[in-house]
Order: structure tokens, then sequence, then C-alpha cells
């Protein structure tokens, strides 16, 4: 299976291109607020340089 993904970054603003779709994030190391490609809107926590993170959707949709 094939999958593309191309990330865009100036400053705080993310721009995520898929096969999907385009997707947007803001936020700082640690912390993200985001819209996906499928216009899902999320909320990201992570611990910078270790690979762990949670993501909660905000529209409870599955």
């Amino acid at each position: 299976m094939f999958r593309f993904r191309k990330i865009f970054t100036n400053g705080p603003l993310r721009t995520t291109m898929t096969g999907k779709g385009s997707g947007f994030s803001v936020g700082m190391p640690g912390f993200r607020y985001g819209i996906s490609a499928t216009g899902r809107h999320y909320i990201t926590v992570c611990v910078p340089g270790t690979g762990l993170s949670y993501t909660k959707y905000l529209d409870g949709k599955k």
C-alpha cells in the first residue's frame, strides 16, 4: 500500500497534504489543534522527541 503525505511548516502553522486533501494545524511543541483533511477537528498532546502522542477528535465520529 502506498500513502502520500507532505508537511509544510511556517512558524506555528502546519499544512499537511495527503491523498485525501489538505489539513491544517496550529500550536507549539507538545500541543496542537488542527483540522484534518477530512474536516475533523482534533487536539494532539505529545512528548517532543519521544514519538509518544495522544490525539482526541472533538467531533465524536468514530
